[in-house]
């Protein structure tokens, strides 16, 4: 039985490790973390998704699974950790300390047929010089005595354990012998197809991937400014062109947010400064879309205190998380707007988040939470940031004459979809006035 070390036990180290423990696998998960590994080796998957709390429970009583605080010998290494970026001279570029932290970690156990894997997202070059650093940390020859790829996951929050099984995944060796090893190891797993290529191949991919998506939803994003200028409803205006049998316009939301879309394009501008012209353009479209949303939410304000000079306006801000009906907050375009919002002292506001634990959020960001009949009950304004599933019965709750300020979709009425509707003029001119 092969044994793997996952490093980095979040989003993605856990789920794989519980994964490859499913299959037989002797699997060890090494965090620097000791509260995590600790909580993880006690049955506490530690993040929200589908099914991994009973998935972990198993694993862990039938012994094929544990955390550890210190790194052990192992067959295969797969390093599943953070990639963020840092701010240099205005650009952002991607900070690979975790990923550096981890070959350290490696080098003091890694012997001769041992194979390691990089699945975190990562600049073009990168697992080139991972297997050099390496080279120079063990005296052993990278894709001779131990062999190196890149094999980029491809999964969907909510959806992680189905997409880990069945996704396609692109296996990027330094040589040919390391894409191999790889394959030995994802074929146990994974049902869709396995595609051999070179480790830059298997980078620039990823990025491709995600920096298409962002240029999409920058796309969405513009198209809302447009309509927000003229007065239409941007997602009347979306699904209506999308009856076009070839035009498919994403629905624009507050933000670009999570760890993979709102980072991995400017990995690949700082490689490739002079061929990514569009991909910078759509990064700096989504990254400005939080402080548009700013805009309109200071001008309701403004307009809510002409008619109440004396009170302070009460808000209600629905969703924190980057992304609906998840837990996670990172670079969350919600999040960045409320804590803007937490400076305005003429505002009282509570935010409404059933995915994130109300003494996180107070505690760690100073952001108030109630529930949300409650919350909806004390405000005058509205604020929809996140679709949650959680608020699809939000129409019922309002109370008359609050005003609503929808940024992610929340109130989209869909009637005119159907063919009764589109026999009714449902629009109002300035020349129907005269």
């Amino acid at each position: 039985m092969k044994k793997i070390c996952v490093l980095g036990l979040g989003y993605i180290g856990l789920p794989t490790s519980i994964i490859l423990a499913e299959n037989n696998f002797e699997v060890i998960g090494f965090d620097v973390d000791h509260i995590k590994v600790d909580r993880i080796n006690n049955s506490d998957a530690v993040i929200q998704e589908p099914e991994i709390s009973s998935k972990l429970k198993k694993v862990l009583s039938e012994k094929k699974f544990k955390a550890v605080k210190e790194i052990e010998s192992a067959d295969y290494f797969i390093i599943a950790v953070p990639t963020p970026f840092k701010v240099n001279n205005l650009e952002k570029q991607a900070d690979l300390s975790y990923v550096w932290s981890t070959v350290e970690f490696i080098s003091q156990v890694l012997k001769i047929g041992d194979t390691v894997i990089l699945e975190s997202t990562v600049p073009v070059g990168t697992t080139e010089e991972l297997a050099r650093n390496l080279e120079l940390s063990t005296n052993l020859k990278a894709g001779k005595d131990f062999f190196v790829a890149y094999c980029p996951e491809r999964v969907f929050p909510g959806k992680i354990f189905y997409e880990l099984e069945n996704n396609s995944r692109v296996l990027g060796g330094i040589n040919s012998i390391s894409a191999q090893k790889a394959q030995e190891l994802y074929i146990k797993f994974v049902k869709g197809n396995l595609h051999l290529e070179s480790s830059i191949f298997a980078e620039m991919i990823k990025l491709v991937e995600n920096s298409s998506r962002d240029a999409q939803i920058a796309i969405a994003n513009q198209v809302a400014s447009l309509a927000y200028k003229v007065g239409i409803d941007p997602y009347k205006l979306i699904s209506i062109a999308n009856e076009h049998p070839r035009v498919k316009i994403l629905n624009p939301t507050c933000g670009v947010g999570g760890h993979c879309i709102a980072v991995d394009p400017w990995f690949l501008v700082e490689s490739f400064p002079e061929q990514t012209e569009l991909f910078k353009k759509s990064r700096q479209i989504n990254d400005a879309k939080p402080y548009q949303v700013l805009n309109f939410i200071k001008e309701a304000i403004s307009k809510w205190k002409l008619s109440n000079p004396n009170s302070k306006c009460k808000m209600a801000i629905l969703g924190l998380t980057y992304k609906p009906n998840v837990d996670d907050l990172r670079e969350s375009p919600a999040l960045l707007i409320a804590q803007e919002l937490n400076k305005i002292a003429e505002i009282d506001f509570v935010a409404v988040e059933p995915y994130i634990e109300p003494e996180i959020l107070n505690k760690k960001y100073n952001i108030k939470t109630e529930k949300l009949e409650n919350a909806l009950n004390d405000s005058n304004i509205i604020i929809c940031l996140v679709a949650h599933n959680y608020f699809k019965n939000l129409k019922n709750l309002l109370l008359k004459d609050q005003i609503v300020l929808d940024f992610c979709g929340l109130m989209h009425e869909k009637d005119y979809l159907n063919l009764e509707a589109t026999k009714t003029i449902n629009f109002k001119s300035k020349y129907d006035e005269k």
